[in-house]
Formats: structure tokens, C-alpha cells, sequence
């Protein structure tokens, strides 16, 4: 390919687009467990506690309307990254 196209050799790959590349004798492993924790961090969730269910199955949910509004740009972005998160 540096025949046909000008390109530079940079070396294995190590991070690219949030993915992490680790290439090995017995093969090449990806993760994204920086692009995960940089995310929590970027949002204020990295002391969250882990639950493997966040709502009581069958709970009904009703509106509060004393509640402060929620900024929907906030919560777009955090969804937007989650769906990087699943879809890389």
C-alpha cells in the first residue's frame, strides 16, 4: 500500500476512535474500558454504585411535578456516548 499511496508507518496501533488495541503474539484484543471510565468521569458517574437492576421490576412510574426540569442537552450526550459505547 506505501507504494500506492503516501502514508507513514506508525507502529502498532494502541488507541484509536476509544477503542483500545493490545496486538499479541496470539492475537489482536480490543476494549473500550478507558473510553467507559473517561465517560463516567465527563458525566460525574465515576462513584456510581453497580446495579444489576436499576428499577423494581413492576414499578409504576408517575410523573413528579415538583421535581427541577432536567436539561435534555445533558441527557442526550450522556446517551449519545452510551450508544458509542454498545455500538463500537
Amino acid at each position: 500500500m506505501m507504494i500506492e499511496f503516501d502514508m507513514t508507518n506508525l507502529g502498532k496501533m494502541k488507541y484509536c476512535l476509544g477503542v483500545e488495541v493490545m496486538q499479541q503474539f496470539d492475537g489482536i484484543f480490543i476494549s473500550q474500558k478507558r473510553y467507559a471510565l473517561n465517560v463516567l468521569e465527563k458525566f460525574g458517574m465515576e462513584k456510581s454504585n453497580l446495579v444489576f437492576n436499576p428499577i423494581i421490576p413492576g414499578e409504576k412510574l408517575q410523573k413528579d411535578e415538583d421535581v427541577m426540569k432536567i436539561d435534555s442537552t445533558y441527557y442526550k450526550q450522556i446517551v449519545g456516548s452510551l450508544m458509542y459505547l454498545t455500538a463500537t
